[in-house]
């Protein structure tokens, strides 16, 4: 299965939520899916309708925050194939974790992506445990 993994750091010096990405990225591919990890800030000439399976990261703007970066909506306006997919959320840090999830869930519904999971992701070892783990089903 062809998966696409987008990241969106609440600034793009950010480097925690691309440690986990590509933590996922790792158990995926060792589950032998075709993997592609990508920054919402650098890789806006992309095109996701090659993809099965869309994995979008992010983390609130602030430690007290709920609200995702707007970035992420931006990246979904302007590359096109996301709607239909069927895909996982998750975030990364902060206080508030749920209620950025259910932002980041708002986004992605927003856009016409099939959310099937959604999940808090702290740590690289809990990513590349749960990618290892995971089970997908294409569209």
């Amino acid at each position: 299965m062809n998966i696409a993994i987008i990241y969106c750091p609440k600034s793009n010096t950010s480097s925690n939520l691309e440690k986990i990405s590509k933590a996922l990225a790792k158990g995926l591919e060792e589950q032998s899916h075709m993997v592609k990890v990508f920054n919402a800030y650098v890789d806006t000439d992309q095109r996701l309708t090659y993809f099965d399976f869309i994995i979008i990261g992010t983390e609130p703007l602030g430690l007290f925050s709920s609200k995702v970066p707007d970035q992420l909506r931006n990246f979904l306006r302007v590359v096109p194939g996301a709607a239909g997919k069927r895909c996982l959320g998750f975030v990364s840090s902060g206080l508030r974790q749920n209620a950025a999830l259910q932002n980041l869930m708002k986004v992605m519904e927003s856009e016409g992506m099939f959310l099937t999971l959604s999940e808090i992701i702290t740590k690289e070892n809990d990513a590349y445990t749960m990618a290892k783990h995971l089970k997908l089903e294409r569209n």
